[in-house]
């Protein structure tokens, strides 16, 4: 049996990449038992990467200056 295989468009192996790095990210954050930041409603918001608490949050003006 001849198998198909279909080549991934670059936009798909981008997104394969980024979910990869992110991927990567999470568990070494999980590992160093380090919060992740994020930008949540115009704040950085700190995540524990085991719960996905909210550790801390901060607002940081955006675009003014």
């Amino acid at each position: 049996m001849k198998q198909e295989t279909q080549e991934q468009t670059l936009t798909e192996k981008a997104v394969t990449a980024m979910k990869d790095a992110v991927r990567g990210v999470v568990e070494d954050h999980r590992r160093r038992k380090r919060p992740l930041s994020t930008w949540e409603n115009g704040k950085v918001v700190y995540r524990d990467p085991v719960s996905g608490q909210t550790v801390r949050e901060d607002s940081v003006p955006y675009g003014k200056g």
